[in-house]
């Protein structure tokens, strides 16, 4: 049996300074409908455009796309020094109690495609210290045949798992299909499921589902229940993500996200003394 499709939206196109392709968000699908994230942002970005910011209380997940042509270089309060992020590689910041950082192209009018994801952090982690983890191009497994092919990039992918334990255990997976061509997955019964359809068109357990928009399926009344995916277009590519829900309160004011009222106010306060450290900008305007 398969999954049922809840509901297929539209991620909104949104261009801007960093060219945002496409954005998720709960308002697509209802309040805590994506838990245990938060949001998500397709980019394409060619210049430096965000300078030095502050995150607290979630992680902030860069999963950055084999097709673009520029690298992301990251730099943040809390490493040794600046991280490359490659096309096809992920960088996984969850700021805990709070950081300072700054990501840009490595190399100006070269440009970097990819997802900036946002997951929130069980509240025993939302006071933690920050850490990063990183996934190289090389370092992601992938399996697949006949024209279809899956990158486990985080999770698991039947017996293919990533080597990545994050902070929140979720499943992302960047999938790519030939026409007809099929992939079947199986996650556990109680997380949601969202399958975002970056380029071409799919069935999503026979609905069908075009460039730009994300289906949402529900947590499964069968453990065997499967996400089934299969191209429509000569080429399909998709990214899969998956979670348990935290079930959780989120509040959220700018870049911090915490569980009360008091916690963002220490967020802020923490930040305003200066405790999450200070980073010079890389670029000027």
């Amino acid at each position: 049996m398969n999954r049922t499709v809840t509901a297929v939206a539209r991620a909104h196109r949104q261009p801007g300074p960093a060219f945002l392709v496409a954005r998720l968000s709960e308002s697509m699908f209802g309040r805590g409908s994506l838990d245990p994230f938060i949001a998500g942002d397709e980019f394409i970005m060619g210049e430096p455009t965000f300078p030095p910011h502050p995150h607290a209380g979630f992680s902030a997940v860069t999963w950055m796309f084999e097709d673009g042509d520029g690298d992301f270089t990251n730099r943040d309060t809390f490493s040794p020094g600046p991280v490359q992020i490659e096309p096809g590689a992920l960088h996984w910041t969850a700021a805990g109690r709070g950081m300072v950082h700054e990501e840009v192209p490595t190399v100006p009018g070269r440009a970097a495609h990819g997802i900036q994801l946002f997951v929130d952090l069980p509240l025993a982690l939302k006071q933690s210290a920050p850490l990063a983890l990183h996934a190289a191009r090389a370092a992601v497994s992938t399996a697949g045949v006949d024209g279809a092919r899956v990158r486990v990039v985080v999770g698991a992918h039947g017996e293919v798992r990533s080597a990545l334990a994050p902070p929140t255990p979720v499943t992302l997976l960047d999938v790519a299909l030939d026409r007809g061509a099929r992939v079947v997955h199986r996650a556990p019964s109680d997380e949601n499921v969202l399958v975002w359809v970056r380029r071409g068109a799919a069935r999503v357990n026979d609905v069908v589902v075009a460039a730009h928009q994300v289906a949402r399926l529900a947590p499964a009344a069968d453990p065997a229940d499967a996400v089934t995916l299969e191209g429509i277009d000569a080429r399909t590519e998709i990214a899969v993500l998956h979670g348990r829900p935290l079930g959780q309160p989120l509040l959220a004011q700018g870049p911090f996200v915490g569980a009360s009222p008091e916690e963002l106010r220490g967020y802020i306060e923490r930040y305003q003394r200066g405790e999450m450290g200070r980073l010079a900008p890389s670029f000027t305007r």
